[in-house]
């Protein structure tokens, strides 16, 4: 992270013909006013250091990249980082997560438990005072992999395998299928949805669909489980016709799904997609469904990007992309290259995201407005 560094001229103090306590008098009074006036100076001059500031991508390794901001303060949620099988970062500047410390927050109970391996994307939610963590887990067989829900008190834990009513805090949807990538968010009807990553099978077959079910409250959910969208655009079926990593959002009274597609573990496949609902629409009925992409897709050198979220800039005045992406072609599977980065994006009228094109590493970016260096300690 650059910042510009900015220097203050240095009075000259020109003597007369005084007397010598006169002079020296007259130099503590003179550099006590400058020093006044510097300080005056200084105190904007370093707010405006910070504000035009700038940092460039990738942030840090990683993938599946999850962020959420509540009462000022950004929290970063992953797998693998080292000090747990689920971890956070926190920070009060967005800028801030780069360099923020992992802190662990749950472990696995038994290397023998369903939810014990091939952790994937968690992601940490504020919902009515309680945090929860979403996510997908195994036995160690991929084939088994299913949704979960861990609760806790505070965001930094220490969390618990929530009550959901099955063993390990498993999240049950209907369908009882092969699932990952489980999202949770309002609608613009005012309900509680999970959207996730679905198929038709109890094993890892393809399609990968995105698939919706209303929730009753964020440990159970309500309704059966309705398969919104499949993968049959070119762009999707790149490796193999997969749809995942669904974030659903509601803007300007409209419900929208960013989600990903193509093989994640082909450098150049992967690709960003949206799915619309109608104004006035049922969630629940898959025709009532746009889908349009892809809406973010490889540039330059920026390979792979996926699994997008959007949040606020620390003063609300803009909105930020904050994805993965990789920038090697060799690399097999591409998944083990991975990186974090973030640039600013728009909603327009409607609400639906413009998100440009993915900007190539080393390029100098502005801060986020408001952003704070460091900005840790929340």
């Amino acid at each position: 992270m650059h910042l510009p560094v900015f220097f203050l001229k240095q009075p000259r103090f020109r003597g007369g013909q005084v007397r010598v306590r006169r002079l020296v008098w007259r130099q503590r009074l003179s550099v006590a006013i400058w020093m006044i006036v510097a300080l005056a100076v200084a105190l904007p001059t370093v707010a405006a250091a910070r504000a035009g500031g700038t940092f460039t991508n990738p942030l840090f390794a990683g993938g599946d990249p999850w962020v959420t901001r509540v009462d000022g303060v950004y929290y970063y949620s992953a797998s693998n980082c080292g000090a747990a099988d689920i971890c956070i970062k926190r920070s009060r500047s967005l800028s801030g997560l780069a360099s923020a410390a992992w802190i662990g927050v749950w472990n696995h109970t038994s290397a023998n438990a369903p939810n014990a391996h091939e952790i994937w994307a968690p992601e940490l939610h504020h919902i009515n005072g309680r945090w929860y963590i979403y996510y997908a887990a195994d036995d160690g067989n991929n084939d088994h992999h299913r949704l979960y829900v861990l609760e806790a008190d505070r965001p930094t834990g220490p969390f618990r395998e929530a009550d959901t009513g099955h063993p390990h805090g498993r999240l049950v949807e209907s369908s009882g299928n092969w699932a990952i990538d489980p999202d949770v968010f309002i609608d613009a009807n005012g309900k509680l949805d999970l959207t996730w990553s679905c198929t038709d099978y109890p094993d890892s077959r393809f399609p990968q669909r995105v698939c919706l079910a209303r929730m009753r409250d964020p440990l159970h959910v309500a309704g059966a489980t309705v398969p919104l969208s499949t993968p049959t655009e070119p762009w999707e079926t790149r490796g193999k016709p997969i749809q995942e990593g669904p974030v659903g959002y509601t803007r300007n009274g409209r419900t929208y799904i960013t989600y990903s597609a193509s093989a994640s573990w082909i450098p150049d496949d992967y690709a960003v997609g949206l799915l619309t609902l109608a104004p006035g629409a049922s969630p629940l009925r898959p025709s009532d469904w746009t889908k349009s992409g892809p809406i973010f897709d490889h540039h330059g050198t920026v390979y792979g990007p996926g699994s997008v979220v959007f949040v606020a800039s620390p003063d609300m005045s803009q909105w930020w992309n904050v994805y993965h992406a990789i920038e090697r072609l060799d690399c097999n599977p591409a998944y083990h290259c991975r990186d974090i980065r973030m640039q600013p994006m728009h909603f327009n009228a409607e609400g639906a995201p413009i998100l440009g094109i993915p900007v190539e590493a080393g390029v100098p970016l502005s801060l986020p407005s408001g952003d704070r260096l460091g900005g840790h300690g929340a």
